[in-house]
C-alpha cells in the first residue's frame, strides 16, 4: 500500500501516529507524512518522509474572544469529549469556534496535498482528529480514511456544529463541496491506543480500531546517572510540557515555588523535565532539584516513582506505559479530560479548579507514593495494553479496509 499520514501540528498530534507509521514502513508499505512546514522537522526526526503543505495561519485572529470564554470554565463534565448531552450551549459554541480554526488550517493544506498525490496516489489516509484536510483528501481521492486517536485526549465529532443532532459545521461540508466530494465524518472511524479501562462512555458514534500504545516522545539520548542503583527515596518528575517556553519569568518562578511547596514534607528526589533550550528560562533552583533537558519521557519515566504534569496526552499515556502513578494538574477542558481518563483507569489523580493548590497536590502526591492500589491498577492496565493488537497487526488489518 501507499499510506498518507496527515497532521496539522507537532509534536502532540504527530507523535501518537509515529509507531503506526513505523509499522507501515517495516512491513514494506510506502508512506508519506503531509504536515505544515513548521511540523516537518518533527516528522523527519522520527525517520519519516515529510511533505511540507499549507501556509502559516494566525489562529488567534480567528474568532472573537467571547467565543472562547467557556474554555476557561471548570464546569466541563468528565467524558464531555464523546458525550454531547453533557455540554452546555456555551461549551458547544466554544468547540465550534475552535474547529473553525482547524478549518482555516485545512483550507491552506488541501490543494498542496492533492498536488503531491498527482504522481503518488495513496491507498489509505490516516489523520489526527483535528486535521480536517485528511478526510477531505481521502474523499476526493476515493480511498479509505480514518483518524488516529490523539492518545487519551481524543475529542470526537470535531467537525460537528450541533453535536446532539450530528450536524456538521457549514465550513466543513464546504471543504468537500469545493472538490465535488461527498462529506465524511472526521472521527467516526478511529485507531485508538486507549486501554479499555481508561475509556469513558461516549454517545457519539465511533468505530474503534484498537492499537497497543507504543511510546514515542521524540528523539533523545538515554539519560545517565538515573539507574543502576536502588533508590533510598522516591523520585518525582515534574513537567509542564512545551508550555514552559510560552510563559514569562515570573510565571516560571511561581511554578518552581509551587513544585517545591508540593514536595514539602515529602522525603523525595525531584526531577524537573524541560524541553530543549528551556534551561535558560529557569531561575536559580533549590538544592536537590535535578534538571532533565530534552529527555523523551519513555526514557525518563521508568526511573521515576511519580510524575506531576499539566495533562498532556503524551505524558499521560507514557506514564501509564511505564507504570508510573501520575498527578494531573489540569488547566483546560482538554487536559481535564486526559486527567479524568487517567483517573478512570486508576492510574493517578486529577485536580481541577479550586483543588489545584500546592497543599492539595502535596496530599495527592503522598497518596500516590504510599497507596499500592495505583501500582496495582497500572499493572492491570499493562495487561490490557499487552492484549491489544500491535502496530504491525493493525497495519495488516488496514490492508483490508473497505474502499469507501
Amino acid at each position: 500500500m501507499r499510506v498518507l499520514f496527515v497532521t496539522w501540528s507537532a509534536p502532540g498530534h504527530l507523535f501518537p501516529m509515529v509507531p503506526l507509521a513505523w509499522a507501515c514502513q517495516a512491513t514494506g508499505h510506502e508512506l508519506r507524512v503531509a504536515a505544515p512546514e513548521a511540523a516537518c522537522r518533527a516528522v523527519t526526526h522520527a525517520g519519516l518522509p515529510a511533505i511540507p503543505v499549507g501556509k502559516p495561519v494566525d489562529l488567534m485572529s480567528i474568532g472573537r474572544r467571547e467565543d472562547f470564554q467557556a474554555w476557561y470554565s471548570d464546569a466541563w463534565a468528565a467524558g464531555w469529549a464523546g458525550r454531547p448531552e453533557v455540554l452546555t450551549a456555551a461549551q458547544e459554541h466554544t468547540l465550534s469556534a475552535a474547529s473553525a480554526r482547524q478549518l482555516a488550517v485545512a483550507e491552506t493544506m488541501i490543494d498542496d496535498i492533492l498536488a503531491s498525490c498527482a504522481d503518488w496516489r495513496p491507498d489509505l489516509v490516516v489523520h489526527d482528529p483535528l486535521s480536517f484536510a485528511g478526510p477531505v483528501v481521502a474523499a476526493v481521492l476515493g480511498v479509505p480514511g480514518l483518524a488516529h486517536g490523539w492518545e487519551v485526549g481524543t475529542v470526537l465529532g470535531t467537525e460537528l456544529a450541533d453535536r446532539r443532532a450530528g450536524t456538521p459545521l457549514p465550513g466543513y461540508t464546504a471543504l468537500f463541496d469545493r472538490y465535488g466530494a461527498r462529506p465524511r465524518p472526521a472521527t467516526r472511524r478511529l485507531v485508538d491506543p486507549t486501554p479499555p479501562s481508561m475509556l469513558l462512555p461516549e454517545t457519539l458514534p465511533v468505530e474503534r480500531l484498537p492499537i497497543r500504545y507504543v511510546p514515542y516522545n521524540g528523539p533523545g539520548e538515554v539519560p545517565s546517572g538515573l539507574g543502576g542503583r536502588r533508590r533510598d527515596v522516591p523520585r518525582i518528575c515534574f513537567t509542564s510540557g512545551v508550555a514552559l517556553s510560552k510563559t514569562g519569568a515570573d510565571a516560571v518562578t511561581r511554578t518552581i515555588a509551587d513544585m517545591m511547596a508540593m514536595t514539602r514534607g515529602l522525603e523525595a528526589e525531584v526531577i524537573l523535565a524541560i524541553g530543549p533550550g528551556q534551561r535558560e528560562l529557569l531561575p536559580e533552583l533549590p538544592d536537590g532539584v535535578r534538571v532533565a533537558e530534552a529527555v523523551p519521557f519513555h526514557l525518563l519515566l521508568p526511573h521515576c516513582d511519580a510524575v506531576v504534569h499539566h495533562g498532556g496526552a503524551g505524558t499521560g499515556m507514557t506514564a501509564v506505559h511505564c507504570r508510573v502513578p501520575q498527578l494531573v494538574l489540569a488547566q483546560s477542558p482538554i487536559y481535564s479530560e486526559v486527567g479524568h481518563r487517567v483517573a478512570a483507569g486508576g492510574a493517578g489523580i486529577v485536580l481541577t479548579g479550586a483543588d489545584r493548590t500546592p497543599d492539595r497536590a502535596g496530599e495527592a502526591l503522598a497518596e500516590l507514593l504510599g497507596d499500592g492500589r495505583y501500582r496495582a491498577a497500572l499493572a492491570a492496565l499493562a495487561e490490557e495494553a499487552a492484549a491489544m493488537p500491535s502496530p504491525a497487526e493493525v497495519v495488516e488489518a488496514l490492508e483490508y479496509l473497505d474502499r469507501l
